[in-house]
């Protein structure tokens, strides 16, 4: 198992994060850490309002484990693989492991992805939620192509903004729901994929890179078709066309907003549609991070983890339903506390 990508899946859970918009990073006005042993000692740090804690034998900063952070975070939350397959990425779980057949929990050889062989996608996210969130992620998009230097400084976010794009154009292809674009969809994942064909960096190549396939999708999604569209297979496997990191961050995003803006009965209430958005886009996350490619489908802590995120993202959307905050209330906890126990597990 890479330690790199185990590290990354537990970053997106705990970093802190401050409210505002998905692609912004937050801080986390949320429930600290869980222990894996409750009854571990805890210990305040003398002076100043950092709080240091040992649990277990390690320590954590206020509500982040101390261990977690990476030197170069750009880089690993770009991790990804060239459209159609081919080589692994060099930070990327497949890569780290030399496995020449990998192995589903019960030992089988998995020939298909975990993901998409069973996920009911019409029962993880309704059509009008995955539209929303391409008009959602075009716009900000748009914003951050005007020029090089708005690229520069929306750098870090637009990795997620291309994983879900992907993610949510392949799952356009399976969902029975209808969207205009719906026959081209594929060049939408593809072109989704192509931007991020080489690491991003500061400046006007990468800048070009990106730019060059997004305006092709936006004249896909305006209904027009343009010239040099890639050769496309109707159905892709996640792994090769959404970054792992990029999957991560998004997921990271949209729980963060959450814990700020909806953490009591009367903002919940209040904020509702928006958070029955996030966690729609959450629970698709969580079945595609089972996908074979990315490497933790043999891995069944992580993939019981990942079916209890997904059921506590469908809770979110019943209690919502049903005005039962004590509900929606233990779904949140219970997120935030998968997050830490996968973590913990790991390291």
């Amino acid at each position: 198992m890479s330690r790199i990508c185990l590290a990354l899946l537990v970053t997106a859970c705990l970093l802190p994060g401050c409210g505002g918009e998905p692609d912004t990073p937050t801080a986390n006005g949320g429930a600290g850490p869980v222990a894996a042993d409750p009854g571990a000692p805890v210990a305040a740090a003398a002076g100043g309002q950092q709080v240091v804690r040992v649990i277990d034998g390690k320590k954590w900063i206020g509500e982040v484990p101390q261990d977690i952070y990476f030197p170069d975070p750009l880089q690993v939350a770009t991790d990804r693989r060239p459209v159609g397959g081919g080589a692994k990425a060099a930070n990327s779980p497949a890569a780290a492991s030399p496995s020449a057949t990998p192995k589903t929990a019960a030992g089988k050889d998995a020939t298909k992805s975990t993901a998409s062989a069973v996920a009911d996608w019409k029962s993880l996210i309704t059509i009008e939620t995955l539209s929303s969130e391409i008009k959602k992620i075009r716009n900000e998009l748009t914003g951050h192509l005007q020029n090089v230097g708005k690229f520069n400084s929306g750098m870090v976010a637009i990795p997620a903004h291309g994983a879900t794009l992907a993610v949510l154009a392949d799952v356009a292809t399976r969902h029975p729901g209808k969207v205009s674009w719906k026959t081209k969809a594929k060049f939408v994942r593809d072109l989704s994929a192509q931007m991020f064909s080489n690491d991003l960096a500061r400046g006007r190549k990468s800048f070009e890179q990106v730019k060059g396939p997004f305006e092709k999708i936006v004249e896909i999604l305006d209904g027009s078709e343009p010239a040099e569209l890639p050769e496309s297979k109707d159905q892709a496997v996640f792994s090769d066309v959404a970054s792992f990191g990029g999957v991560m961050q998004r997921m990271d995003q949209g729980f963060k907003w959450i814990q700020t803006n909806a953490r009591d009965e009367e903002s919940y209430k209040e904020n509702s549609e928006r958070v029955r958005h996030e966690a729609a886009i959450l629970a698709v996350m969580a079945r595609v991070i089972e996908e074979e490619g990315y490497g933790f489908s043999d891995d069944e802590d992580f993939v019981k983890y990942a079916n209890q995120m997904l059921k506590a993202c469908q809770t979110i959307e019943v209690s919502i339903k049903n005005e039962k905050f004590e509900d929606y209330d233990k779904a949140i906890s219970a997120i935030d506390q998968l997050c830490t126990r996968c973590h913990m597990g790991r390291r």
